[in-house]
């Protein structure tokens, strides 16, 4: 009996390694992605282990609150009256961005693996 647990756990143990390199599970990341409408480059990064991140494109820049979802994290970021969420699907790599307020906007793209 004790030689199954120990092959039980054996085979659990690259499971959770894996898992904790997961962004959805709370680890630093960065993930790079590309517009599809305008080509431009949206990066999008998690530091500490917490609830903040970073958000940089070509007009944006700056910190922005992540809220966990199914297989995805939204960026939230508030700059002046303009909302701006950046809502990122890990399982498709793709993502959709949205700002709500005097510059509204739309858009949508791909990114690359995330890079821990």
């Amino acid at each position: 009996m004790k030689n199954v647990a120990i092959l039980l756990l054996g085979l659990a143990v690259p499971g959770i390694v894996a898992a904790q390199n997961d962004p959805l599970n709370g680890e630093d990341f960065v993930v790079n992605c590309i517009s599809d409408s305008t080509g431009g480059a949206v990066t999008l990064a998690r530091s500490g282990a917490t609830d903040k991140g970073f958000i940089v494109t070509d007009e944006v820049k700056g910190e922005a609150t992540i809220i966990g979802g199914l297989n995805s994290l939204t960026f939230l970021h508030i700059k002046d009256k303009d909302v701006i969420t950046f809502v990122v699907d890990f399982e498709s790599l793709n993502y959709d961005m949205s700002i709500k307020g005097p510059h509204a906007a739309q858009d949508f793209g791909s990114c690359g693996d995330p890079i821990s």
